[in-house]
């Protein structure tokens, strides 16, 4: 077994049977492991070995995710922090702070030798780069972590030594990262900049600009969703907070082209939204 203790830096918007009472559920955990693996390069059959799966035959999961020692206070927090008021969009959520231990085990003989490195790879670049809840891809769900067991591994404790792991994890991977040298005094300063993009029932020209290269920051309405492939993580250097964003470069999976990212970061900077600045140079 695994362990981990789990601390929020940007509220968590993870509801469960009432409104007003968010949750933290395995099976949202279990879901972002489920993307990693399969975004890092993960093939279909090497998944359901790990994770289990109905389709071609009921396979049991080999992995478990149990959460514990919950702590924390919930309120209503803004999903959208740079707009005002109702336009905020405020939900129940875990505000920053909350806490929860988190066990990852293996069951039913545990993982074939050749499976256990891709599911250690994305444990950990979960924790180095993924988040939890809605609003996941504009940062919302961001965490910092300690381990609780031998097997766990820590946090970097510098910015290149966050920039070298990654480099590492996401080798041979449809991924590309940029993580932006500003820091913020806090979580919630750097979450309101990528949160500040543009498109949406208030954009219509930058709605039309995003729809020319495929939605690549995500698209609700009409009865068609598309999560972003641009994907944001807050993470804390020292005391200070860092903006990580993430571009996912399946083609086959996002119907973005290679040259949709350069063409969002020029609209945003055309648009003076400060994010569009921060990606300057992500390539």
């Amino acid at each position: 077994m695994i362990s981990y203790s789990i601390t929020f830096l940007t509220p968590l918007f993870s509801k469960g049977s009432y409104d007003n009472r968010p949750e933290v559920r395995p099976a949202s955990i279990r879901g972002q492991l489920h993307w990693w693996f399969r975004a890092l390069g993960g093939s279909h059959n090497d998944e359901k070995s790990i994770f289990g799966g109905v389709h071609g035959g009921a396979t049991a999961s080999k992995i478990v995710v149990r959460v514990g020692n919950l702590q924390g206070q919930s309120a209503e927090v803004a999903t959208l922090p740079h707009k005002q008021g109702g336009q905020s969009s405020p939900k129940w959520a875990y505000k920053p702070g909350a806490s929860f231990d988190l066990h990852v085990l293996e069951r039913l003989g545990g993982l074939q030798a050749n499976h256990r490195p891709a599911f250690e790879r994305t444990l950990e670049t979960w924790l180095l780069l993924g988040t939890l809840g809605l609003r996941a891809t504009r940062a919302a769900g961001s965490f910092a972590w300690q381990p609780l067991t031998a097997e766990g591994v820590a946090m970097p404790q510098s910015l290149d030594e966050w920039r070298s792991r990654c480099k590492d994890l996401l080798r041979n991977a449809p991924l590309k990262l940029h993580l932006v040298a500003e820091d913020f005094d806090s979580a919630e300063d750097a979450r309101r900049i990528v949160s500040d993009t543009i498109g949406g029932r208030d954009d219509h020209q930058g709605e039309d600009s995003l729809a020319r290269i495929n939605y690549p920051l995500g698209r609700i309405g009409r009865g068609v969703r598309k999560t972003s492939p641009l994907r944001f993580r807050i993470i804390r250097v020292e005391n200070k907070f860092h903006i990580a964003a993430v571009w996912d470069d399946r083609t086959a999976v996002t119907g973005n082209r290679p040259g949709d990212l350069n063409a969002v970061i020029q609209h945003l900077v055309a648009k003076d939204k400060k994010i569009g600045r921060l990606l300057a140079g992500f390539q």
